[in-house]
């Protein structure tokens, strides 16, 4: 649990770090004393994550998102500064140590696509949801993911 806890420090997003925290106190709080040193000053190290701070976008209202099966309208800078305008149907959040990552179907490209979080300038979730289901979305986009990976 505390090794959990490192890592979501890492994550740099403040609400799930807030969460993990208390779950690491709730934890420490039910220990007996002489095991409680094992998990508030455990003997590892985990080390900082790089990923830059969102600013245009909110990773608690993208997980809500997420969770609500809501369309995202957003601003989005590719990695030349290109603006364009995107609506997408947010499938998962994907957190690498040096970025953290939105998994979506984009209805410009009408294919699953992959957005930095620290690239959206501006972001809204609106009142549309999904005209399908989550589940079969995430399938796909896992796949791809999948599919990635043995490819690199």
């Amino acid at each position: 649990i505390a090794v959990g806890a490192g890592l979501v420090r890492r994550l740099r997003d403040p609400v799930l770090l807030e969460a993990a925290e208390r779950v690491l106190a709730k934890v420490a709080a039910v220990l007996p004393e002489a095991r409680r040193s094992g998990i508030v000053s455990a003997p590892f190290y985990v080390s900082d994550g790089s990923a830059a701070l969102p600013t245009g976008v909110s990773l608690a209202e993208l997980r809500r998102a997420i969770r609500e099966e809501r369309k995202v309208r957003m601003t989005y800078a590719d990695v030349e500064g290109r603006r364009t305008e995107r609506t997408v149907w947010p499938i998962a959040m994907a957190y690498y140590v040096d970025a953290t990552v939105l998994g979506a179907w984009c209805e410009l490209r009408g294919d699953y696509r992959d957005f930095r979080v620290e690239r959206v300038l501006t972001s809204t979730v609106l009142d549309d949801t999904f005209p399908a289901g989550r589940g079969a979305l995430a399938e796909g986009w896992f796949a791809q993911q999948r599919t990635r990976t043995r490819s690199a």
